[in-house]
């Protein structure tokens, strides 16, 4: 029997076939949205190593675990070398480690209470400080601690405290300039700058801001400042004065760290900026989608950026570890997740290739090729 073709027949086919040539052109637009991001999201020269377990080994970087039972609640590190370091704790207590970071010595513990430490500075082999405290309690009517600083004399064998500051006033960062200066930045009611000339014997408050301070450092004869409000601050007379250098769309600037005039910073931790002019003129060098914790520029050319990777997933997962790094002075980098660790945080660099990273209890030795 022949079919008949009427007019409701010759419709529907034709409204099938256009569904069908819309479906096709759909998923080509997708295909080549896909693409289209693809390209302009990720550097052609970009290598991400995913998964990657311990030791981890390439053309580049080398990463060995030292040990899984380093210190609680590390909140820095320093090390003079590969065998001697010190790591301190939010818990107030500084520990020392002669063996590679293998085994740890406490050393102080802070008779004080809720008055955590945030970062060691050594130097030289004998004379150390830390630096820390708090500006907040829990509870009605408590009085917050304060900031302090501690002073060695003997290469951390022993302790001093040799500054107290105001209950509302905690120390976050300390450096020292070439001649020796020490600076340390407090967060309050504001951001302070204070400056000791005579190895912390005394101190004196050099300038305030209107924003709480991150981190200090400095390099040849400049100093820097990272800052809330995406601000850097800048001296340019070896810390004798400062003024706003940049201010970033950002609502942090946290670490900060120079090479003579080549420097790096990280914004909101996620957004790495570089500058090739101490600091003149920034420019947006790396952005990913998990953050970025700590930075070590080691030469004009070779950095690396510390932070967390990939989350397991569900309510209860996990973060892992990450070490990106740069050879081409920023240009181009290269993501190793590490799954078997969690995020790094602190890290010290005692060489130009050699250094000691921290991801929870875990210690890391890392070597730049």
């Amino acid at each position: 029997m022949a079919t008949r073709w009427d007019s409701a027949n010759l419709k529907s086919i034709t409204m099938d076939r256009q569904h069908k040539n819309i479906k096709t052109m759909k998923n080509l637009f997708y295909i080549s949205l896909t693409g289209l991001f693809l390209i302009t999201g990720c550097k052609k020269d970009d290598i991400i190593t995913n998964g990657a377990t311990l030791p981890f080994e390439n053309s580049n970087i080398k990463i060995e675990l030292v040990t899984t039972s380093a210190p609680s609640s590390i909140r820095d590190i320093f090390f003079f070398n590969a065998s001697t370091g010190f790591a301190v704790s939010y818990d107030g207590k500084i520990y020392k480690t002669t063996n590679n970071g293998v085994t740890w010595d406490l050393k102080y513990t802070n008779p004080t209470i809720n008055q955590p430490f945030f970062q060691v500075l050594f130097t030289d082999a004998n004379v150390g400080f830390v630096i820390g405290g708090s500006n907040s309690c829990s509870g009605t009517g408590c009085l917050p601690p304060g900031g302090l600083i501690l002073k060695t004399t003997d290469g951390g064998n022993n302790w001093t405290k040799i500054l107290q500051a105001s209950s509302f006033e905690e120390f976050v960062s300390i450096s020292s300039n070439s001649s020796g200066d020490l600076f340390a930045i407090s967060n309050g009611t504001k951001g302070r700058i204070y400056k000791s000339t005579n190895a912390g014997l005394s101190w004196a408050t050099i300038d305030s801001l209107s924003f709480n301070l991150q981190k200090i450092f400095f390099a040849d004869n400049f100093g820097y400042c990272s800052g809330l409000q995406g601000n850097i601050i800048r001296s340019s007379d070896n810390g004798t004065t400062w003024n706003l250098n940049t201010a970033f769309t950002a609502n942090y600037v946290t670490d900060i760290k120079f090479i003579n005039e080549n420097g790096f910073c990280i914004a909101d931790n996620q957004i790495v900026y570089k500058t090739t002019d101490k600091g003149n003129n920034w420019t947006q060098s790396l952005n990913l989608q998990s953050r970025s914790f700590v930075l070590n520029p080691l030469t004009a050319n070779s950095c690396l950026v510390f932070g967390e990777s990939v989350y397991s997933g569900g309510n209860f997962g996990t973060w892992s570890g990450k070490i990106i790094q740069t050879t081409t002075a920023g240009n181009n980098w290269t993501e190793t997740e590490l799954k078997e660790i969690e995020p790094i945080r602190y890290t010290s660099f005692y060489s130009t290739t050699e250094g000691y990273a921290v991801a929870g209890s875990k210690l890391l030795k890392v070597k730049v090729k």
